[in-house]
């Protein structure tokens, strides 16, 4: 099983919706003193846990051919699925807010 990992490049187009406006909150008149988590900070987290993930499991992979491996090879191929898995889920879930955001720019225009 060919596993190719690939670096997200997402917080560009992250920082393109942001100059445009798409992560804007309006005021609550209710303030409380919890601090406030906005959308970008849970996708710019996401993307962190998954960079994060994919490393760890490069590095994995590369004790594992230098033979300085200290899980088995099955945790290691689990932990490898577990990473593309994460990968694939997140391209998925960038295209489609990139999606979401394309029909409503459409809608407003």
């Amino acid at each position: 099983m060919a596993i190719s990992f690939m670096p997200i490049n997402m917080l560009n187009s992250l920082e393109q919706m942001r100059e445009q406006g798409f992560f804007t909150q309006k005021p609550t008149e209710t303030e409380t003193s919890e601090p406030k988590i906005t959308f970008a900070d849970m996708i710019r987290k996401a993307v962190e846990d998954v960079n994060v993930t994919n490393a760890q499991t490069e590095n994995d992979i590369i004790s594992l051919v230098t033979g300085m491996a200290t899980d088995n090879l099955h945790n290691i191929e689990i932990e490898a699925i577990k990473a593309d898995l994460a990968l694939r889920t997140m391209v998925s879930v960038r295209n489609k807010i990139l999606d979401a955001y394309s029909e409503v720019m459409r809608i407003t225009l």
